[in-house]
């Protein structure tokens, strides 16, 4: 952003001065150099951290990804206000320009996303949540893009100028890395959505959301990865017992068998540990679930051949009835 700044004010000098059309060139050439270097900044910072996550990532691929949508799409978004110089009025209010960011970054966030998930293809198993990542964060960040952007007057030396940049910078990376850092997670995981219910279920205050879901924790038959999932469910002597709606599209479930399978549930805003059990029509014990759970939600409509999840705690106390 430093970089970026610089180059804008360089050609904001270079328009004000005669005989603009035979610097043109030169303006874009010195706009385009900004926003390659912001890029190059962007990209190989996070490709670094990333691959230290995942070395399966292709950090050249990623990088060029980043330069030619977050660079030279920088660089286009710059050139119309940077080669018509200063007007000597005064600039548009600080509110409208923080709008403004966020239209941009709507706009700017998915399709570098895109380009970014194409470059992780192969080093997450769902690299297409990056998309959504990007769409939450680049609005925000450019917001204060353009505030801090909007911030100097056309009298500030340059030096005063950099500085600016670079607290911006600073400040619109510390956004960018806070949003996008959090979605990590749902690339080889749960999607968001999913974490973000956890999160809530595990704070001091729930909301009474424990009173009708609780956090499960599988492993995976044959990677042994970890997954962490939040379940509805209804309590019968002691017991959890889940449904898994839409079972023909989930895959969780099918990491259970008999007989249990160790697993983590999250009771009272704390992770314990438990044994589940699948229970199918004609298993010992099916039935009772099965209208346990009716009991409790008796507007869903399950099949008697739905699967049901069995989970007991190691120390069941703390369960209450979901009434």
């Amino acid at each position: 952003m430093t970089a970026a700044a610089g180059a804008a004010r360089t050609t904001q000098d270079l328009a004000d001065r005669p005989g603009l059309a035979g610097s043109v060139g030169l303006a874009l050439a010195i706009i385009v150099a900004g926003g390659l270097v912001e890029g190059l900044a962007l990209g190989g910072a996070q490709a670094g951290e990333l691959a230290r996550w995942r070395p399966a990532l292709r950090r050249g691929r990623y990088v060029t990804a980043t330069v030619l949508v977050a660079g030279l799409g920088w660089a286009i978004a710059s050139a119309p206000s940077a080669l018509a110089g200063d007007d000597g009025g005064s600039g548009p209010p600080v509110l409208l320009m923080a709008l403004g960011g966020v239209g941009i970054g709507l706009v700017m966030g998915p399709l570098l996303g895109a380009a970014q998930a194409w470059a992780l293809r192969g080093a997450v198993a769902h690299p297409w949540r990056w998309v959504g990542a990007n769409a939450a964060a680049w609005p925000f960040a450019i917001a204060v893009i353009f505030v801090g952007a909007g911030t100097p007057g056309a009298d500030w030396p340059l030096g005063w100028l950099l500085v600016d940049g670079a607290v911006t910078g600073a400040l619109a990376g510390t956004v960018l890395g806070l949003v996008t850092g959090w979605f990590l997670g749902s690339l080889t995981g749960s999607p968001g959505r999913n974490r973000g219910v956890l999160h809530l279920l595990g704070a001091s205050r729930r909301l009474g959301l424990d009173r009708s879901l609780s956090g499960l924790e599988v492993h995976g038959r044959r990677t042994g990865r970890a997954y962490r999932l939040p379940v509805q469910y209804a309590a019968d002597a002691g017991d959890l017992v889940v449904v898994p709606g839409r079972a023909e599209r989930k895959s969780w479930w099918r990491n259970l068998g008999r007989p249990a399978t160790p697993v983590e549930a999250l009771v009272d805003g704390t992770w314990r540990p438990a044994t589940a059990v699948l229970l199918r029509p004609g298993d010992p014990g099916h039935a009772e679930a099965l209208t346990a759970y009716r009991a409790r939600w008796a507007r869903v409509r399950l099949p008697d051949d739905q699967p049901v999840v069995r989970v007991r705690l190691d120390d069941p106390a703390g369960i209450q009835g979901a009434a």
